[in-house]
């Protein structure tokens, strides 16, 4: 009897043990950093400024994540394959479906990603008006949802809200006024992991000016990077823009780019900005030095892999400065070389510039919609460029099926 008595205790011991094991190693696993004063981008803690500024997808180790028609979806690098993350046979990825995201309980337009978890703009609705508004953790190990990080009360929409994560914090704007008259506009951001209401959100960057508005939302290295606007008079005249570092540690804010600026991308320690609409210049943050880069038939959006600086003409085409037929996305090289240019399979199709694999467009066809209730279908909208195939002269898509 004392010896099975011995050999239950034991084994209780152990099990004891080991859960303890397993409890600390999840604690470590989820621990978040805000310490992080790393200059060049941490892979796992970065927001990924590579991808361009539509905010619904994000890299992981061997793919991409997208929302397309409130649907999750998941492409393959490696096997080209594209699907949405259910397991359900015969699924219409509809209701309790792990890739649906409700529009009257999540925005799924924009996305992120930290530490091997996706995040999603959401709530709670309380009453007929009143909406506790979070950010959501989406696990990439089952697809269950959790709340990660409480933002603030609302009586309206999120919509106009913009968030970013990087390096432990959740980074947002709300959105300004839109009023002709002398307001103030905030840049907040909160913990990641803190879900309490009680803690309102810790406004680090405030913008005043009629009509004043903090956009542009970004992040590189140990810096936020954001875009102010306000007219210079009540009758919306005299519109003005400017771009500002603001350091996550320091708080401390540096303005780096003036009126003429259309588009900005900071990389590591240098920063690419249009100098007016044809002429691209390059800061280097450790120096402040300003050398010219390279001309470009702007204005264009701009972004960046480890290789090549890429330049988007799409926004000349929308304001009319460049013809439709002359969509293209120029490559340059670190030291302003010209590489080669990309011709997207339609005008208006947007362009996620991607890591160094791959770069992602979905097409933006005239006349026909871009969404459609056959989940079979969705992701057919979408179509890649392998970037190994750059300094080729024959690049050919490949349709996402």
């Amino acid at each position: 009897m004392r010896k099975i008595l011995y050999n239950f205790c034991a084994c209780l011991l152990v099990l004891t043990l080991s859960f303890i094991g397993l409890t600390g190693c999840s604690n470590e696993e989820n621990k978040i950093n805000t310490e992080q004063n790393s200059v060049s981008y941490v892979e796992r803690e970065d927001f990924q400024n590579f991808l361009g500024d539509y905010y619904n997808i994000v890299k992981v180790k061997n793919g991409y994540y997208f929302f397309e028609n409130m649907k999750l979806y998941y492409f393959d690098t490696e096997t080209k394959d594209t699907y949405p993350v259910c397991s359900k046979p015969n699924c219409n990825h509809k209701g309790d479906c792990t890739a649906f995201f409700n529009i009257f309980s999540f925005y799924p337009f924009q996305l992120s990603y930290y530490n091997n978890s996706l995040y999603v703009l959401g709530w709670e609705q309380e009453g007929n008006n009143l909406r506790h508004n979070y950010i959501y953790e989406v696990s990439l190990d089952n697809y269950k949802r959790k709340k990660a990080a409480y933002l603030f009360d609302s009586t309206a929409s999120t919509d106009s809200v913009v968030f970013i994560i990087h390096r432990g914090y959740v980074y947002f704007l709300r959105g300004g006024s839109g009023k002709l008259e002398e307001t103030t506009d905030y840049l907040y951001r909160v913990k990641l992991g803190n879900t309490n209401k009680k803690d309102d959100a810790e406004r680090i960057y405030e913008f005043s000016g009629i009509g004043a508005s903090v956009n542009g939302l970004k992040a590189s290295g140990n810096n936020i990077i954001v875009s102010n606007s306000c007219y210079g008079d009540t009758e919306g005249n005299h519109y003005e823009t400017s771009y500002n570092l603001i350091n996550i540690h320091s708080l401390e804010t540096k303005r780096i780019a003036g009126k003429e600026t259309y588009y900005l991308f900071a990389n590591e320690n240098n920063i690419y900005y249009e100098n007016g609409t044809d002429t691209v210049n390059c800061i280097n943050l450790d120096t402040n030095e300003e050398t010219f880069f390279c001309n470009i038939d702007g204005p264009a959006y701009i972004s960046a892999d480890s290789k090549y600086i890429y330049f988007d003409n799409i926004q000349a085409i929308y304001i009319g400065k460049t013809d439709k037929k002359d969509r293209k996305i120029l490559v340059y090289d670190k030291e302003g070389n010209y590489i080669t240019e990309i011709v997207p399979k339609n005008p208006k199709d947007d362009c996620y510039f991607g890591g160094d694999d791959v770069m992602i467009f979905k097409e933006r066809i005239a006349g026909e919609t871009t969404t459609t209730d056959s989940s079979d279908n969705e992701a057919k909208r979408y179509y890649v460029l392998d970037k190994t195939q750059l300094t080729s002269p024959v690049k050919q898509f490949m349709d996402m099926e």
